[in-house]
């Protein structure tokens, strides 16, 4: 116990020659001047620096969400014709397509 407060005095004792630290000029203003740039930089609209690879990203996926509902809606009309045409094969071999009253 007396050991570590000798060492508690002795560390307090050697802040009795320190002196304050200084700054040159300006300083604060000059990393004020920094923040504020950086800051601005990470608050732009365009997250990209270069406009056209921007214009060029949305061009692309633009055209391959057309090119893609296009093929979508081929396979829908070739799939419901198939499906018709197998629908009236099956009814006309076990004679449903005729109606019947009771």
């Amino acid at each position: 116990m007396k050991k570590s407060i000798q060492d508690i005095e002795n560390i307090l004792n050697s802040f009795e020659g320190m002196q304050r630290a200084e700054v040159r000029p300006f300083f604060n203003t000059r990393v004020m001047g920094r923040l504020e740039k950086e800051t601005a930089a990470e608050n732009s609209w365009m997250p990209v620096r270069k406009p056209i690879l921007t214009i060029a990203l949305l061009s692309f996926l633009f055209l391959s969400n057309v090119y893609l509902i296009i093929q979508q809606v081929k396979q829908i009309k070739t799939t419901s014709a198939s499906e018709t045409s197998s629908l009236q094969s099956f009814a006309s071999e076990y004679h449903l397509n005729s109606t019947t009253n009771y």
